[in-house]
C-alpha cells in the first residue's frame, strides 16, 4: 500500500514554508510533508546576495531550525519530484511513490539565460540559491574583471558583493535607468552616479548580442553597441521565469506559470500554487519574497478547506547599498490612476502615491527607521493629511 499524506508541498522556499505552518495550525493532525530540493535547511534566498563577500555557514541562514519540523510534525525530505499524477494523486519520487490528498506547487522560478544556445563555459554564472554562493567564493580570484549582467536588485547586491572581493566591476543594464521595475528617475539616477564612485563602468540601454571566449580564455562580449568588453567572469542575473515544468508535465494548466484562481487553486481543484510559479489572474506573476511569503500562508489555508482570497496589492522592495537605503513600495504597474507628491529633506527622498487622497505606495531614501510605518501606512491606505503632518 502506498504511504499517504494529508498534503504534499513541493519546494521549501518561503512559499512552501509558510504553507506548512500555515496547515499545521489549522489542521493539528493531517500528514504534512515538504519535499526539499536543495541541500540545506530552508533559507532566507533574499540574503545571499548580501553575503557573498563574507560566505556563511550551510544552516546559517535557516529559516527555521530542524527542531522546528520535529515539533510541528512536519516531514521535511531531501529530493526530487520527478513526476505529479494528478489523475491518481500521487507523486513521484527517485526512491518511491507517495498519495496525497492535497498538493501545493512552491517550485520558484529559475534564472532566465542570456542565451540558451551558448555551451556552458568556465567562469559564467547564474546566480539563484546557496549552492552558488559557494562554488563562486571558490571561484574568486582578487583583482579580476567581472561583468554583471542585470540591474535589477541581486545585480546591485553582487556588485557591492565583488567590489568588497577585490574586483573590478562593470555592469550591463538593457533599461535606461537602473532598478525600472522598482525605482523612479531620480532614485536610479542616485545610485548610478553612486556606482560610479564605486569605480563601476555602467552600461544601460545596452544587449548583449554574444559572449565567447578568446584564445586567451578571456571573455569577450559583443554589445549592441560600442566596442566589445574584455572580462575575466560573467554573473548574469537579468531576472527568473516560473519553474513549471514538473505542473505542465502533470497536465495542469500552464501559461508563464501555474494558472491559479483567486484562492491560488490550480487547474486541479485539489491542487495550489504559490510563490514565484503562480500565475494570477490578468498575468500577474508576483516575484518578491514578502508576496511568495503571503501566498504560502493563503494556499495553506485554503487547502486545510478554509477560505481566503489572494489580493492584487503592492509589495516592499528595500536595498542596502554602500550605507545608502533605498525602499520601495511602487504602485505604477497596478493600472490604477494616482497622483504624486515628492519631498526632498536632506539626503533623504519621499515620492508618494495617493489615489482619492489615500496613500498607494511610496519611494523613499535614507530614512531606514520609518520603512515600517510607510509600509503599513501604504496597507491601510493612510489618509495624505496625516502623511504630510509625518514628513512634510
Amino acid at each position: 500500500m502506498l504511504e499517504y499524506y494529508d498534503y504534499i508541498i513541493i519546494g521549501a522556499g518561503i512559499a512552501g514554508l509558510k504553507a506548512a505552518e500555515t496547515i499545521r495550525q489549522y489542521d493539528v493532525s493531517g500528514k504534512i510533508l515538504m519535499v526539499n530540493g536543495e541541500d540545506r535547511l530552508p533559507y532566507k534566498r533574499t540574503s545571499i546576495s548580501k553575503r557573498l563577500s563574507a560566505g556563511f555557514q550551510k544552516e546559517e541562514l535557516a529559516l527555521k531550525p530542524a527542531e522546528w519540523y520535529e515539533k510541528m510534525t512536519i516531514e521535511l525530505v531531501d529530493g526530487l519530484v520527478t513526476e505529479v499524477l494528478t489523475a491518481t494523486k500521487e507523486v513521484i519520487l527517485r526512491n518511491g511513490r507517495i498519495r496525497w490528498n492535497k498538493l501545493i506547487f512552491c517550485t520558484g522560478s529559475t534564472p532566465i539565460e542570456i542565451n540558451p544556445m551558448l555551451p556552458p563555459l568556465t567562469g559564467l554564472y547564474y546566480f539563484r540559491n546557496a549552492e552558488d554562493v559557494d562554488f563562486i567564493r571558490s571561484q574568486n580570484i582578487v583583482n579580476e574583471h567581472i561583468v554583471i549582467i542585470g540591474g535589477g536588485v541581486q545585480g546591485i547586491e553582487l556588485i557591492e558583493q565583488m567590489l568588497s572581493l577585490g574586483n573590478k566591476v562593470s555592469l550591463i543594464h538593457h533599461a535606461n535607468i537602473l532598478m525600472n521595475r522598482h525605482f523612479d528617475e531620480f532614485m536610479a539616477g542616485h545610485l548610478l552616479q553612486l556606482l560610479k564612485e564605486k569605480g563601476v563602468e555602467v552600461f544601460l540601454e545596452t544587449k548583449v548580442k554574444s559572449i565567447q571566449k578568446t584564445e586567451s580564455q578571456v571573455f569577450e562580449i559583443i554589445l549592441d553597441q560600442g566596442e566589445p568588453l574584455y572580462c575575466n567572469k560573467i554573473i548574469v542575473s537579468i531576472g527568473t521565469k516560473p519553474t513549471v515544468d514538473l505542473a505542465h508535465e502533470s497536465g495542469l494548466e500552464i501559461n508563464n506559470g501555474i494558472l491559479v484562481n483567486q484562492f491560488l487553486q490550480a487547474s486541479h481543484p485539489d491542487v495550489y500554487a504559490a510563490g514565484d510559479v503562480a500565475e494570477h489572474p490578468g498575468g500577474w506573476i508576483t516575484g518578491l519574497w514578502h508576496a511568495a511569503e503571503k501566498q504560502g500562508i493563503i494556499a495553506g489555508t485554503n487547502a486545510t478547506g478554509q477560505e481566503c482570497a489572494f489580493e492584487k496589492t503592492t509589495f516592499r522592495l528595500k536595498l542596502n547599498f554602500f550605507d545608502q537605503y533605498y525602499f520601495s513600495m511602487n504602485p505604477q504597474h497596478a493600472n490604477i490612476e494616482i497622483d504624486e507628491q515628492i519631498l526632498h529633506k536632506g539626503d533623504k527622498y519621499y515620492r508618494f502615491f495617493f489615489k482619492n487622497n489615500l496613500l498607494q505606495g511610496v519611494l523613499m531614501m535614507n530614512d531606514k527607521d520609518n520603512a515600517k510605518y510607510l509600509e503599513d501606512s501604504v496597507r491601510k491606505s493612510a489618509d495624505r493629511e496625516l502623511i504630510m503632518r509625518v514628513f512634510a
